[in-house]
């Protein structure tokens, strides 16, 4: 039994700091059109628009990761003075999980984060089978099948 496709899924987009994913304010969309997969990221009150296309073959690798929350964890650092109320939020940074898939090409990093993992998983087979190469389709001759023997003769005589 084939699994449910998944060709598009939405989140809020993320960049990479460092070699770290961490989420950015607005939404986004990651959708597979055709041969290309396409990117729609709109910032926090639509300050900015990315609409981002590249060829599915173009894609390198794809990546789905879970960390920890780093807004939580930085917020329990500047917090830890105050009677140790950021001791929770750095619990908190361990405990809270967030899922993302990561898509590298060449020239582009798209990073969306998302909450249903079941989505994440299908939508990550759809590229990389999207991303395997067909094979050329061939056409083959039609030709009739040569007459038998025996009618040849009946026909003849």
């Amino acid at each position: 039994m084939k699994s449910k496709s998944v060709t598009q899924i939405t989140g809020i987009p993320g960049q990479l700091v460092g070699a770290v994913p961490v989420r950015t304010s607005g939404t986004g969309t990651l959708k597979i059109v055709g041969d290309t997969l396409q990117g729609n990221f709109n910032s926090f009150f639509d300050l900015e628009i990315k609409e981002i296309v590249i060829l599915i073959q173009n894609v390198k690798a794809v990546e789905i990761g879970e960390g920890c929350t780093w807004w939580l964890l930085v917020l329990g650092i500047f917090t830890l003075w105050f009677f140790f109320i950021g001791i929770i939020f750095i619990v908190l940074a361990f405990v809270v999980k967030q899922r993302y898939i990561a898509i590298y090409t060449s020239s582009n990093n798209l990073i969306l984060f998302c909450t249903k993992n079941d989505k994440l998983n299908h939508f990550r087979n759809e590229i990389i089978e999207a991303c395997r190469p067909k094979p050329p389709y061939i056409p083959r001759p039609s030709q009739s099948p040569p007459a038998p023997h025996s009618l040849a003769k009946v026909i003849d005589t």
